[in-house]
């Protein structure tokens, strides 16, 4: 039976009002209404994000770009210096949209960003009416540059992403590749004897050596003392 909860007396069970003071009838077994809640968000999906980033930075950069342009032609009646940082600006966003339109596919990434950076390099150097330093030394730059992504890339795929190999691939891919850019520098600085790069690979080999050993050695030791002690 339900009673009243100001003056006592039992009531019907379905009766709402106490029929002596008129007083609602509450119960103890029914539900009690959940306060209301602030309207949830909906999350935004990354690719969304990922394309009011690109949205903005295209804007951005085409503001940019058409300042500089406009400068050139207002200071020099054509296009003198403008031309540098129109193509590096167009560098740069073919460097962002792919990264935007191939986010889960780094390989794709590394493969266009290695060409838009050759046809950056090959363009400056056209810039002065002759092919000088591209083939010789900018070509192979930038094909040391991406081997070494692509090392850490299939370190990283064949690791599962592993925090220790991936670390010790980028390692490994800086020192390797500033011998190689060194070099090819001093190659086509009529025979120039290597310097800098022996100094970045022996600030290299140490961290990158620990990594392998932590990988490989002492990270299954930690994971058996943390389960003995459990």
């Amino acid at each position: 039976m339900a009673y009243c909860s100001r003056c006592g007396v039992e009531v019907e069970e379905r009766a709402e009002t106490c029929p002596l003071c008129n007083a609602p009838i509450q119960r103890l077994d029914e539900a009690t209404p959940e306060p209301a809640r602030y309207p949830e968000v909906p999350a935004v999906p990354g690719r969304q994000v990922r394309y009011l980033v690109w949205v903005v930075f295209t804007a951005s950069l085409a503001s940019v770009a058409l300042a500089f342009a406009a400068l050139d032609v207002v200071m020099n009646r054509s296009f003198t210096w403008s031309r540098y940082p129109l193509t590096g600006a167009g560098v740069l966003w073919l460097f962002v949209t792919l990264v935007v339109i191939f986010a889960r596919r780094p390989i794709f990434v590394i493969a266009g960003q290695a060409v838009a950076t050759a046809g950056f390099l090959v363009l400056i150097d056209l810039f002065d009416g002759r092919l000088d330093w591209f083939v010789p030394l900018a070509l192979p730059v930038v094909a040391v540059v991406t081997g070494g992504c692509v090392l850490v890339w299939l370190v990283g795929r064949l690791s599962g992403r592993a925090p220790a190999l991936v670390a010790a691939a980028v390692l490994g891919a800086c020192g390797a590749g500033a011998v190689g850019i060194d070099l090819l520098v001093s190659g086509h600085l009529d025979g120039t004897r290597m310097s800098w790069s022996f100094i970045v690979l022996g600030a290299c080999v140490p961290p990158m050596a620990f990594l392998l050993y932590f990988h490989f050695r002492l990270r299954k030791r930690i994971e058996l003392a943390a389960l003995l002690h459990r």
